[in-house]
């Protein structure tokens, strides 16, 4: 084990900024992932609450996961402000006062729609509106995740090369 450079699950949290709960769901999930998906790094060492991962293995893994998080959140987000601009009618939804009034007012405005494209519309904008106050926040905590869990890897791999340094003859 001397070649393991390891970190507790709640370390790992503590530093990322990811909730206990979140890496828990994603180990849970992950443990026996589908074919096209990397597995979840294994534990080195597990003992009532305490699991001890390899930390290059375990950061390697979440940038990852996280980078194609991003990138898919972002592209629902902008979506989300595609959808909202069209059913508002506005080009900046900056200028909005009232979104409430805006939402009920471009509700009442699908009165063209048929039974069928209607509750379609509706769940889309409705959807819309959800992603365009939730993405925001999501966006900036896998963000932090991320670069926390590269800058640990960073940090790893500047140790494992310093020490390679030191070990040279």
């Amino acid at each position: 084990m001397s070649n393991y450079v390891m970190i507790s699950a709640q370390e790992f949290c503590d530093v990322t900024g990811l909730t206990m709960a979140r890496f828990k769901r994603y180990r849970s999930l992950m443990r026996k992932a589908p074919a096209d998906m990397e597995p979840f790094p294994p534990e080195v060492y597990e003992y009532n609450t305490t699991v001890i991962f390899d930390t290059g293995e375990l950061c390697e893994w979440f940038i990852d996961l996280y980078t194609e998080k991003i990138t898919h959140e972002e592209e629902r987000l902008s979506e989300a402000v595609k959808t909202l601009q069209t059913s508002l009618k506005v080009n900046d939804l900056n200028t909005i006062e009232n979104w409430e009034r805006a939402f009920t007012t471009a509700r009442l405005a699908l009165v063209g729609y048929t039974n069928r494209e209607r509750p379609a519309t509706q769940k889309r904008l409705d959807q819309a509106r959800s992603d365009y106050f939730k993405l925001p926040k999501e966006i900036l905590t896998s963000k932090k995740v991320l670069a926390e869990s590269e800058r640990v890897l960073k940090e790893l791999t500047g140790e494992a090369t310093s020490c390679q340094k030191h070990s040279a003859p």
